[in-house]
C-alpha cells in the first residue's frame, strides 16, 4: 500500500500509486527540471526500476499521486517517510513543472500537513531542501515551516524546516520500520 487513504483539496485528488502510474513516475524521474536539486535526472536505463520502488514503502511510510480535479492528469507525488536522521518523520514532494507556480504544490502539501497531524498524530513533520531551491524554501515557509539548520549533504548545503506545530511537541513520533 502507497497511502492508508486518499486526501482530496479544492482542485485536487491525491491517492495511492496504481500500476498506471508507472509510465508518470518513469518521465517524471527523468526530468531534468523536477530533477535539479534531486540530484538529478535518473539515466534512461535505470528509469523504470528506479519508479518501481515508489511503489514499495515501510511501514508507516506514504506516497500519495497528485492529480488535477478537472482533468485527471497527475501532476505530482508528496510522501511522507522517515528522515535521514532515523527521528523524524519527513514531508517532501515532486511536482511536474508545467504547473509550477500555479499554487498546486502548496494546496497538496498543506492537505498531508493536516492530515498527518489530525489523522496521524505525528508530533512534527521536517523537510529537507537545498538551499539553492528558493521555490522549495518560499513553499516550506508558505506552510508555516520554518529552518533549523543547515547542513552539508548531497554536494550541496541543505536546510531542515520543522513544521510549525507547538514547542510542546518537541520529540517527533517516529515512524516504525519493518524488520
Amino acid at each position: 500500500m502507497t497511502c492508508s487513504r486518499s486526501l482530496e483539496t479544492e482542485r485536487l485528488f491525491l491517492r495511492g500509486l496504481s500500476a498506471t502510474d508507472l509510465p508518470f513516475i518513469v518521465g517524471f524521474i527523468g526530468d531534468e527540471r523536477v530533477r535539479r536539486f534531486l540530484g538529478g535526472p535518473i539515466p534512461a536505463e535505470r528509469r523504470e526500476a528506479a519508479a518501481s520502488g515508489y511503489f514499495v514503502t515501510d511501514e508507516g511510510e506514504e506516497v500519495w499521486l497528485v492529480e488535477t480535479k478537472s482533468t485527471l492528469r497527475p501532476i505530482g507525488l508528496v510522501f511522507i517517510s522517515k528522515h535521514r536522521d532515523g527521528l523524524d518523520s519527513e514531508l517532501s514532494y515532486q511536482f511536474s513543472s508545467s504547473v509550477w507556480g500555479m499554487g498546486y504544490a502548496t494546496e497538496a502539501t498543506r492537505c498531508v500537513l493536516n492530515y498527518a497531524v489530525n489523522d496521524l498524530h505525528l508530533g512534527r513533520l521536517i523537510a529537507e531542501t537545498q538551499s539553492a531551491n528558493k521555490a522549495s524554501c518560499r513553499l516550506l515557509e508558505t506552510l508555516g515551516m520554518s529552518e533549523q539548520y543547515r547542513v552539508q549533504r548531497f554536494g550541496a548545503e541543505q536546510i531542515i524546516y520543522r513544521s510549525g506545530w507547538p514547542e510542546d511537541a518537541r520529540e517527533a513520533k517516529p515512524l516504525s520500520r519493518k524488520s
